[in-house]
């Protein structure tokens, strides 16, 4: 048996039997996990209402030797705003960290989880976009957007897509969706980081197109 506490997020809960439930939650140190809340639906748990999805805080586990159990949680940041304005933006960015194995988290991306809230009202349609690409980043996993598939060539201009992969004009198809250069290169300022929303209406979904396919392809 080993008791052990972490700060986290909940990720989901559900509800087995009548009075307990499962939780998965993000923690800075372990990553994904699973917990038993056992009694935690009896109308006297004190955990009840504050074990919610999306709620951050201290949590506290015992770890036996096939399953884990909730011993105790306390809540430090109720994202009350974001779930009034955008409830589905913010249910879906908790249901996609779920997707991934993340061992731990660097201190980067804690400090984005514990600010997903802001983040989300500042990017709105762009989130989505912003968000998968911080994850895949953090896992080392990004879509490789400055060279060319084939052939390695640093990509400048005449760049052209097809399904995740960037091509050179050498190497393309016929068939292969082409970039304008002003596109491309919000593309890769994006991916830089140097800049969190794409103006233009090809960029964003050139790069919508490229995350989800990529998606599709690497192992999670």
């Amino acid at each position: 048996m080993a008791y052990l506490k972490d700060h986290s997020l909940i990720l989901t809960k559900k509800n087995i039997k009548e009075k307990s439930s499962i939780i998965y939650i993000l923690t800075k140190n372990f990553g994904i996990k699973k917990l038993i809340a056992k009694g935690i639906n009896r109308p006297e748990a004190k955990l009840l209402s504050v074990v919610q999805p999306g709620y951050l805080g201290k949590i506290f586990w015992v770890e036996e030797e096939n399953y884990a159990k909730l011993v105790s949680f306390l809540p430090y940041k109720l994202p009350y705003k974001v779930f009034r304005l955008y409830p589905y933006t913010y249910l879906w960015a908790l249901k996609t960290l779920l997707i991934f194995k993340f061992p731990m988290v660097s201190e980067d991306f804690w400090n984005l989880i514990v600010n997903l809230d802001k983040f989300i009202l500042s990017f709105r349609k762009n989130f989505p976009l912003w968000f998968l690409l911080k994850i895949f980043q953090e896992l080392g996993v990004e879509p490789n957007i400055e060279n060319c598939y084939k052939c390695g060539k640093i990509l400048e201009s005449d760049v052209y897509r097809y399904k995740s992969y960037l091509f050179c004009e050498k190497c393309r198809k016929d068939s292969y969706q082409k970039i304008p250069v002003k596109d491309y290169l919000e593309i890769k300022n994006f991916f830089k980081g140097k800049v969190n929303y794409l103006k233009k209406k090809n960029s964003f979904e050139v790069v919508k197109n490229i995350l989800k396919e990529h998606l599709k392809e690497i192992e999670i």
